[in-house]
């Protein structure tokens, strides 16, 4: 160590430390030291007052905030393992001469370029390890402890990474998507020790991305839009859709079928298009943004209901029928509704027909938030460019195409069969031969495999907004 020789520090007696790239005072330098000897005594000081006073947000607490993130892990996992007594243990990313291993220059190329994937440099310490791996190699640090730092620095980074990449930073569930939580994540240990061990950081790492044609397109875009304008809407847009495509890395490989509501779109994929391009694209009507507003969540189509009864949900039987029957006692049958019992309770329903709210046609996903897609009569609503009109079910384009599509493996059910049941006269279920799995979901960036853009939409239902915030929660709570 060398003394201080700027002025980075107001302290006197600080020290250049090589390991660390940077100037540490005595106070820290005696934390680091006790706390490597006795990790109780780290527990201790966390506690103390002047820690909680940390909660400040200056420059001065932000700094020793980072230093105590970056470093008391480490040096915790340090004294057990043997600190004391000089013993360097086992290590994973530095061989027997104390050199990084060429699988740690991998590792650390990969952090160095976390932006590419459109997550934060901060949350990653890529140039404070670069700065003690290029130590390590010259030799100009001696001893275990730096050794010990620099190894179980890059290993918590890298899971982090790992982690980060493969499920994304935030919970779903918190900014009110109602997505399972991924568990596949809770194995990035066992797949990073494997990636070292056989040296295959790049193939594994490409295999926690998610697994869409989707995601490699925006990530491409976003280094174009990045090159253009660094700092533009599109560009947070491309960062924040990526983000929520980590959340969807466990699809299953089979038929896809995705709307994305703020786009008012839905495309269909088959299980073996690896190019992306989807076999059905058609408009949409979704929920309005500030009353019924469409959920976000994943199911499974199981069956389709041809010349479908419309049961008048419990909300809008309060708010809209009841009402209107007040307005007019003929207003159920003039809708061609009618009121049945239903075990103890009375219900209101409309018969089946080209007048019903539900078209002719019902596609059923079983959900906790009773919302299906369906045909409509009110056909001129897809001329409209904005389309948040429905109680909160997805109203679709073309109905006829759909169940096409959805009952392509149910020998028999052609166009024509189709066509028929729905002008017929009974109302008629059909399950289908296999399931499909169904996506309703939200990100105000696409991108078009037919011809390599990017589209952009506005965010009906703020939910970028709540995921930015959420994100810089996150960053703010780490610091």
């Amino acid at each position: 160590m060398r003394p201080c020789c700027c002025a980075c520090m107001s302290s006197q007696g600080a020290v250049y430390v090589p390991a660390r790239n940077r100037c540490v005072s005595p106070r820290e330098r005696e934390i680091f030291r006790r706390g490597g000897e006795n990790p109780p005594y780290l527990c201790e000081f966390i506690l103390r007052p002047e820690v909680s006073a940390l909660q400040v947000d200056t420059p001065a607490a932000r700094s020793m905030k980072k230093v105590l993130r970056v470093s008391l892990i480490a040096l915790v996992a340090i004294a057990w393992m043997g600190a004391a007594s000089g013993d360097v243990g086992e290590l994973q990313w530095v061989d027997a001469r104390g050199q990084p291993t060429p699988d740690a220059r991998v590792a650390l190329s990969f952090l160095r370029g976390v932006d590419a994937d459109g997550l934060a440099p901060e949350d990653f310490d890529a140039a404070a390890l670069e700065a003690q791996a290029n130590a390590l190699a010259l030799g100009g640090v001696a001893g275990s402890d730096a050794i010990r730092i620099f190894d179980s620095g890059l290993n918590a980074n890298m899971i982090r990474y790992f982690r980060q990449l493969h499920a994304g930073r935030v919970d779903p569930r918190d900014v009110e998507f109602h997505l399972p939580v991924e568990t596949t994540a809770e194995n990035v240990e066992a797949r990073l020790q494997f990636a070292r061990v056989h040296h295959q950081i790049p193939h594994v790492i490409e295999e926690l991305a998610p697994p869409f044609v989707q995601y490699r397109g925006l990530k491409l875009a976003l280094a174009q839009y990045r090159a253009s304008a660094p700092d533009s809407s599109a560009v947070h847009k491309i960062e924040l859709a990526m983000e929520r495509l980590r959340w969807l890395s466990e699809l299953g490989s089979g038929r896809l079928l995705v709307v994305n509501i703020p786009m008012f779109r839905l495309w269909a994929f088959e299980k073996d298009r690896l190019d992306g391009m989807p076999s059905l694209d058609m408009g949409v009507i979704v929920g309005r943004a500030q009353t019924t507003r469409t959920p976000v969540f994943v199911s499974d189509m199981r069956s389709v209901v041809f010349r479908p009864f419309w049961n008048v949900p419990d909300s809008i039987l309060r708010k809209e029928i009841l009402p209107a029957v007040a307005r007019d006692p003929r207003y159920l049958e003039k809708n061609d509704m009618e009121m049945i019992r239903s075990g103890d309770r009375v219900v209101v329903r409309q018969r089946p027909g080209p007048n019903n709210a539900l078209g002719l046609v019902k596609f059923v996903f079983p959900n906790p938030y009773d919302v299906y897609m369906h045909g409509t009569p009110a056909r001129e609503l897809f001329a409209r460019a904005r389309r948040d009109f429905s109680h909160g079910c997805v109203r679709v384009e073309d109905p006829v195409a759909l169940a096409g599509w959805a009952l392509e493996r149910n020998e028999g059910w052609n166009r024509a069969r189709i066509t028929a049941a729905m002008g017929g006269t009974e109302t008629q279920t059909v399950n289908l031969a296999s399931s499909i799995r169904v996506v309703l979901f939200y990100t105000t960036a696409v991108y078009m495999p037919a011809d390599g853009t990017v589209r952009f939409a506005e965010d009906i239902y703020g939910y970028d907004a709540s995921l930015e915030r959420a994100l810089k929660s996150r960053r703010r709570n780490a610091e």
